[in-house]
């Protein structure tokens, strides 16, 4: 099982001031989705990001698969099922969310829009919601099943959830305005962020190739009025400067930048490399705003 979980390591850093006998003191996030688990340590006290880890399993087509592979990787792992943190922080990557202006929200068409945009089930499926200071909440649905496993796992701490589209737009409309995007194994988060720091688009994509990526961002980019040769895209995501994805977007976008890590947080040297610098901004933006 060890080797298991060594071969599905994608990239682990630490801060040298990471101790595990300090664990009650820290924030554990974890950020959940089918193929993959990002975990990210805080320390709150000192405003410090102690640890970045990534781990890639087979994609999981429902809940008891899902809770599979996180047991997998739990059972192994140095700290991850340690009983007391400080709290416990469940960031979602499934695909069962939306964004509902706040005059529109209310539990019957959270449940409706979540059944039009996935395969929600109100039988299996918990909703969750979560305010955005962008006049907008995010509703997503995570299986009651994995709910029950986190609460069984972490059942000393208090648990709290939010969906990644939410943490990386909020935590990127901080850093720059202008089109972000966020790459992820198998699917693309992109939004808008105007100058005076309001939305003009927030969607996810499917994607397979590096052509289809590149097909959903230049669809965005006609959707909004704006001319890809002018259009300067911030990229984040657990991708190197050499990557397929990244050259192909540089032939039809004007000007294609990595995003860097937040700077109001502090880090070790050990996270002043690819892809640290732009791989785990949503973790980093949940650290922030369950400080």
């Amino acid at each position: 099982m060890e080797d298991l979980l060594l071969e599905s390591v994608r990239y682990s850093v630490h801060s040298n001031s990471f101790d595990v006998a300090r664990l009650a003191e820290y924030s554990l996030h974890l950020r959940i989705h089918q193929s993959c688990l990002v975990i990210g340590v805080y320390d709150p006290e000192n405003n410090e990001c102690l640890a970045l880890e990534s781990y890639s399993y087979e994609t999981a087509m429902n809940a008891t698969a899902l809770i599979v592979n996180l047991h997998n990787i739990v059972q192994k792992h140095s700290f991850l099922n340690a009983a007391f943190w400080k709290n416990v922080n469940i960031i979602s990557a499934l695909s069962s969310f939306a964004f509902v202006p706040d005059d529109m929200v209310d539990e019957e068409t959270e449940q409706n829009i979540l059944k039009l945009s996935s395969k929600f089930s109100s039988k299996k499926d918990k909703v969750f919601k979560n305010a955005t200071n962008f006049g907008a909440s995010v509703v997503y649905a995570l299986p009651s099943e994995l709910e029950e496993w986190f609460n069984e796992m972490y059942s000393n701490t208090a648990i709290s959830y939010n969906h990644y589209a939410n943490s990386f737009i909020q935590e990127v409309s901080n850093i720059a305005a202008g089109m972000h995007c966020y790459i992820d194994t198998d699917t693309i988060c992109i939004t808008k962020i105007n100058e005076d720091n309001s939305l003009s688009f927030a969607n996810t994509f499917k994607y397979k190739t590096a052509q289809d990526m590149l097909y959903f961002i230049l669809f965005v980019i006609d959707e909004l009025q704006m001319s890809a040769k002018e259009t300067e895209l911030f990229v984040w995501g657990e991708l190197n400067s050499d990557a397929e994805e990244i050259n192909t977007l540089r032939k039809f976008i004007g000007k294609v930048t990595f995003g860097s890590k937040p700077k109001d947080v502090l880090y070790a040297y050990q996270f002043d490399q690819e892809p640290h610098q732009h791989a785990a901004v949503d973790i980093i933006g949940n650290m922030k705003l369950y400080r």
